[in-house]
C-alpha cells in the first residue's frame, strides 16, 4: 500500500508542475517544457523503484542531489545555448536533456521522499 501511496504523490507532483507550466518558469524551453514532465516523470518513477532497496537517508539524499546536478547541466546548457546564438548543438542537448534528467531526478526523489519504512 506505501508503494501505491508514495507513486501517487509522485504522479500528483508531477501534475502540479504541469498545471502551473513550473518547468517553462524554471527556465525549459516553451516548446518542450510539457514534454519533459510527460518523459521524465515514468523514469524517476521507475528510478525510484530499482533504488528502493538502498537506505532511505542515502537514497533520497543522492536523488535529490543528482537533481541539483541535473538542473546545474540544463543551466549551463541554456546559458551556452543563448550565448551562441542557437549554434551550439551539445549546449542545447544539454539543456535538453539536463531539463529531462531534472524532472526524473526530482519524481524520484519525490517518490523516494514518501517511501517511509514503519
Amino acid at each position: 500500500m506505501r508503494w501505491v501511496i508514495a507513486i501517487a504523490v509522485g504522479v500528483l507532483a508531477a501534475a502540479v508542475a504541469w498545471y502551473f507550466e513550473l518547468s517553462r518558469q524554471f527556465g525549459a524551453h516553451p516548446f518542450w517544457a510539457e514534454q519533459v514532465i510527460f518523459w521524465g516523470a515514468p523514469i524517476g518513477i521507475g528510478l525510484a523503484v530499482i533504488c528502493a532497496p538502498l537506505q532511505y537517508a542515502i537514497r533520497t539524499g543522492s536523488i535529490l542531489f543528482l537533481a541539483g546536478v541535473a538542473y546545474a547541466v540544463a543551466h549551463v546548457g541554456k546559458m551556452r545555448f543563448a550565448a551562441s546564438y542557437a549554434e551550439d548543438a551539445f549546449a542545447g542537448q544539454m539543456w535538453f536533456f539536463g531539463w529531462h534528467a531534472t524532472i526524473a531526478f526530482l519524481v524520484a526523489g519525490i517518490v523516494s521522499g514518501a517511501l517511509i519504512k514503519r
